[in-house]
């Protein structure tokens, strides 16, 4: 089966090609590093069964060639495979048919076991990713909203837990909807009450409500 690699990140590619080549026979790669050498692939090679996709490709972006796929009548099913840890990029690429999502830090055995999986009807994502995905907010913020997150230091995951605070739920049941240890819970607490100056609960939820973050 041949698939399409679209990832300008050269490095990366090859050695996926080199190491697929010696644990999968009847896997073939084709790579291409921008979307308008994805195109030619895509043109020239009709038998193309499965595309991979990151996320940031230079010039035209990854959601921008999902996007095209469709307006082309390409009907090809593809995965995320991806460093991006922006939710709502990911969400974006689910939304618009991605079957998966495989983050760059997964093993050679785990992508083989994503792509099987995939191309027998599923839809992989990563629990965690999955989980993360569903608190996320109908729209995505505005630049003054990153901005701020920016000014107090705080990423993705703090806000999902400063979410689930807002919402009343205790340590053990943000880890356990987060699928995060309860340690790496309290960890993100003790950052928002350092970032806030805070000392419980109740003021750190009013204090992000009054700066408008949540």
């Amino acid at each position: 089966m041949k698939i399409l690699h679209l990832d300008d990140h050269t490095m990366f590619a090859e050695g996926l090609n080199v190491v697929v080549s010696l644990h999968a026979d009847d896997l073939s790669i084709v790579g291409a590093s921008s979307v308008e050498g994805a195109w030619q692939v895509l043109e020239q090679q009709p038998d193309i069964e499965l595309i991979l996709i990151d996320l940031n490709i230079p010039g035209l972006n990854g959601l921008d060639f999902i996007e095209s796929l469709f307006e082309r009548n390409f009907y090809i099913p593809f995965i995320v495979l991806s460093a991006s840890s922006d939710l709502f990029q990911i969400r974006s690429a689910l939304n618009n048919g991605a079957s998966g999502f495989i983050p760059k830090t997964y093993s050679i055995t785990q992508i083989l076991q994503v792509i099987e999986q995939v191309l027998a009807g599923d839809i992989v994502v990563p629990k965690d990713i999955e989980q993360a995905i569903a608190y996320l907010p109908e729209h995505e913020p505005s630049q003054n909203h990153y901005k701020t997150m920016t000014n107090y230091n705080l990423g993705q995951r703090q806000m999902d837990v400063l979410k689930l605070m807002q919402e009343g739920h205790s340590n053990n049941e943000i880890a356990e909807r987060l699928n995060l240890s309860k340690n790496t819970i309290k960890t993100h607490v003790k950052t928002l009450f350092s970032a806030f100056q805070v000392s419980n609960r109740i003021e750190c939820v009013r204090y992000a409500e009054r700066i408008e973050l949540i």
